[in-house]
């Protein structure tokens, strides 16, 4: 910086010289504005990848990388039961309640079938799961008339033609845990519900016996 200050300042009028004017400041002035701007680009362009060479890093892609596969459909039993080939060896995650009872697999002892129904009011719609003994041991009962089953979330493969079960639509689980346990409830007896059936039977008798009538009153 000293040699580039000294040359501008040779520039301004002298008042020793009798001119009053350095005509070769101005030129050394250039020379220097010059000579530092060639060593600024010789020292950016020294390395010029290092500067971006993160961010390129960053974003390379690996060809080899497997796609992720961890992705989880959290659906419904009822939309499971008319499921095309998109869900078909998916991540499904359902909730259901347990209903029917836990029927052993022939050849596994380590593995049980469980039914699993939709808990939408307007769908009867069910599945079959394949769980673990322990697993199916979280299940304190199971739904029935007078019992609500045990309510569980049920996370793993669903198979829209499973190849291991003989084409069965079922659901592999991996991870079973408990929503809701079950509940005990009696049904009270309405007598209101039986006066729509009497209607009907009264109705019914009197239309015999008018038809009866007008038989007998024809002969």
């Amino acid at each position: 910086m000293m040699p580039f200050e000294t040359s501008c300042d040779d520039a301004r009028p002298s008042a020793v010289s009798g001119s009053g004017f350095d005509r070769r400041a101005p030129l050394r002035c250039v020379l220097a504005v010059l000579f530092l701007a060639g060593a600024l680009v010789l020292a950016l362009g020294a390395h010029p990848g290092e500067a971006f060479a993160e961010d390129e890093g960053d974003n390379e892609v690996n060809t080899q990388q497997l796609p992720d596969s961890s992705f989880i459909f959290d659906t419904s039993i009822k939309d499971l039961s008319s499921a095309d080939s998109y869900y078909d060896k998916q991540t499904v995650q359902v909730v259901g309640e347990a209903v029917g009872d836990s029927i052993a697999v022939e050849g596994d002892p380590n593995h049980r079938w469980i039914t699993l129904m939709s808990r939408d009011v307007d769908s009867n719609a069910s599945i079959s799961v394949f769980m673990t003994n322990e697993q199916a041991e979280r299940i304190d009962a199971f739904g029935k008339y007078g019992t609500t089953g045990t309510m569980l979330q049920v996370r793993g493969t669903f198979y829209l033609v499973c190849p291991e079960h003989s084409g069965l639509t079922d659901l592999h689980a991996e991870h079973v845990s408990v929503v809701e346990k079950s509940k005990y409830h009696e049904e009270s007896f309405d007598p209101d519900a039986f006066v729509p059936g009497a209607i009907v039977v009264v109705v019914g008798l009197v239309l015999t016996g008018v038809f009866y009538w007008l038989r007998e009153r024809r002969r």
